[in-house]
């Protein structure tokens, strides 16, 4: 199970180093059909950040409410 959380904790300074890479990106250089197409993918990444910090909230409501974790 360590192994698990290990994996976790490098896929997101995966995300963060990755987020870094893209907010130091020379933005004024893309063209404007290279800044739609960055702009889409950055959407569906949000979407899906999204969806994990739901369910991650809805995993700590239910903690929180007496609800046994499992093992």
């Amino acid at each position: 199970m360590s192994s698990d959380r290990e994996a976790l904790i490098e896929a997101l300074d995966a995300i963060e180093a990755g987020c870094k890479t893209v907010a130091a990106f020379p933005l004024e250089t893309l063209t404007r059909t290279e800044g739609h197409a960055l702009l889409a993918r950055l959407d569906k990444l949000d979407q899906r950040l999204v969806s994990v910090q739901r369910r991650m909230s809805g995993r700590l409501v239910t903690v929180a409410h007496g609800q046994r974790t499992p093992a």
